[in-house]
C-alpha cells in the first residue's frame, strides 16, 4: 500500500481519516505541531513541523505518494475580530505554502494531493440556486477565505502534481464538530435550529467522508475541485427534527432566534442563518456512490 502525509490529521476529520485509511493498509505520516514523545501508534507516524519556523521534519516525506491536507482553524470557534481573520486565513495559505516550498526544493516526487476547501466559497446566502463546481464565487469573508485556500493548493499543479480540492459541507459524525455541539442538547429536547430555520445546510456524514478520500486515492486521473455534500438538500429545520428523532424526541421549543446569535457572534453568525443548495453530480459521475445519502441515515446509529 501507498504512504500517505496528512497535514492536520489529529482534528475530528483528520482523527477519523487516519484511523479509516489505517485500517485500509495504508501507512500514514501525520504532520503535527506538537513534540512527538511517542513517534509511531498503532502502524501511524508522527513527524513534527513548525509554520512559524517553517520548519518540517523531511522524514515525513520518505515513501510518499499522496499528501492530505486537512488544515485550518475551525472558522466557526468564536467572533471574527480582524485578529481572528488572519488566523484564519493564515492558518490555511501558510500550511500549504510550507508543503508545496518544501515538494518544490527538495524536489519530493508527489503523485497527488488532496486539499481541503468548504461549500463556503459559494458565499452564505440562501437563495434558489443550486451551486455546481463551475459556480462564481461568493464576494463574503467566507468566500474569500476559500479562493485564497484554493490558490495556495493549486501551486501544486505548476509542480505537475494532480491536485484534487474538496469543497465539504458540513462534516456529521458522532465524535466531534456540529453533531457533538448539538447532540447533548437535543437529547434533552430541546430544539437546536436557528432563525427562520429555512436556511440550507450541505452536509456530509463522516463515513462517506473518509470513503470518498479512500475513493479519490484509488483514481489514478482524477484531479480538479469536487464538492463533497451529501445528495440530499436540507434546511437547519429538518436537521433539527431528524437530530431530535434519531433520540426519539420531539419540541415545541422555538428556534434560535436570530438577533441573539448576531449579539454573540457579530458577522460571524452569517454562517449559521445563511445556507445555500450545494449539488453532488460531479463526483458521483466520476462513479462515487453515497451509502449515508439522507439525514436520517446518517443519524440514526446515534439513537438512544
Amino acid at each position: 500500500m501507498k504512504k500517505i502525509l496528512i497535514a492536520g490529521g489529529t482534528g475530528f476529520v483528520g482523527g477519523y481519516l487516519v484511523s479509516h485509511l489505517t485500517k485500509l493498509g495504508y501507512e500514514v505520516h501525520v504532520l503535527t505541531r506538537q513534540s512527538v514523545a511517542e513517534p509511531e501508534e498503532n502502524g501511524t507516524k508522527f513527524f513534527k513541523w513548525d509554520l512559524d519556523k517553517s520548519y518540517i521534519d523531511l522524514k515525513a516525506f520518505e515513501g510518499v505518494d499522496t499528501i492530505i491536507n486537512l488544515t485550518g482553524e475551525n472558522i466557526s470557534a468564536g467572533r471574527w475580530t480582524t485578529k481572528r481573520r488572519l488566523e484564519l486565513i493564515e492558518s490555511r495559505m501558510l500550511s500549504l505554502n510550507l508543503l508545496y516550498e518544501y515538494v518544490k526544493h527538495h524536489a519530493i516526487a508527489i503523485n497527488k494531493i488532496i486539499s481541503s476547501s468548504a461549500v463556503g466559497y459559494y458565499g452564505a446566502r440562501t437563495t434558489d440556486t443550486i451551486f455546481s463546481e463551475d459556480a462564481n464565487s461568493g464576494s463574503d469573508f467566507l468566500a474569500d477565505i476559500c479562493k485564497l485556500w484554493e490558490k495556495a493548493a493549486r501551486q501544486f499543479e505548476s509542480l505537475g502534481i494532480k491536485t484534487v480540492i474538496l469543497r465539504k459541507g458540513i462534516v456529521l459524525g458522532k465524535e466531534g464538530g456540529m453533531y457533538a455541539k448539538l447532540a447533548p442538547l437535543a437529547r434533552l429536547g430541546i430544539n437546536v435550529s436557528v432563525g427562520d430555520g429555512k436556511q440550507y445546510l450541505p452536509w456530509i456524514d463522516i463515513r462517506d467522508l473518509g470513503r470518498l478520500y479512500e475513493f479519490i486515492l484509488h483514481q489514478e486521473d482524477l484531479r480538479g475541485v469536487y464538492n463533497a455534500v451529501a445528495p440530499q438538500h436540507i434546511t437547519m429545520n429538518d436537521f433539527a427534527y431528524s437530530l431530535l428523532k434519531s433520540f426519539d424526541k420531539t419540541s415545541f421549543l422555538p428556534n434560535v432566534p436570530a438577533f441573539m446569535l448576531k449579539l454573540l457572534y457579530g458577522e460571524m453568525s452569517t454562517m449559521l442563518l445563511q445556507g445555500s443548495r450545494v449539488i453532488d453530480e460531479k463526483i458521483k459521475s466520476m462513479g462515487f456512490k453515497f451509502y449515508y445519502d439522507t439525514i436520517d441515515h446518517s443519524l440514526e446509529r446515534h439513537g438512544t
